[in-house]
């Protein structure tokens, strides 16, 4: 499933579920300030992936503290920014085209990656020890 954007129109992927997500307003409050932000999310019920342009993909929820997940972090290699997950290859979904999020940047990447499941007690147990 390929997905494109323009200039205005971002339309990342959801790194598991390979699904365009879906934008939501973030509101952010540091007093005494509010600041407003297009974010993603992944559709799926139960996903907690999100992305903004800025901080890249991260996991959130309503309770829990965002973070990063760092998992599938890619950078740009003209300005470091996080990239996004444009299309993925639908025989082999491991083969991903990432692109910058900056408008404008043209910068692609297309990356063989290794994914594992978060489930499996030994990558449940190296994820403890870091």
């Amino acid at each position: 499933m390929a997905v494109e954007r323009t200039q205005r129109d971002l339309r990342p992927l959801c790194y598991m579920h390979h699904v365009e997500m879906k934008p939501f307003q973030m509101k952010q409050v540091t007093h005494p300030f509010i600041t407003l932000s297009i974010g993603y999310l992944c559709p799926v019920s139960g996903c907690a992936i999100r992305y903004t342009g800025n901080a890249g993909y991260f996991a959130g929820g309503v309770k829990e503290q965002s973070k990063q997940t760092g998992a599938l972090c890619v950078s740009c290699p003209l300005d470091g920014r996080p990239m996004y997950l444009a299309a993925v290859h639908p025989e082999n979904t491991a083969l991903r085209l990432w692109r910058c999020a900056k408008p404008n940047c043209r910068a692609e990447n297309t990356i063989e990656e290794f994914i594992f499941d978060a489930k499996d007690p030994f990558i449940q147990q190296l994820l403890r020890a870091n």
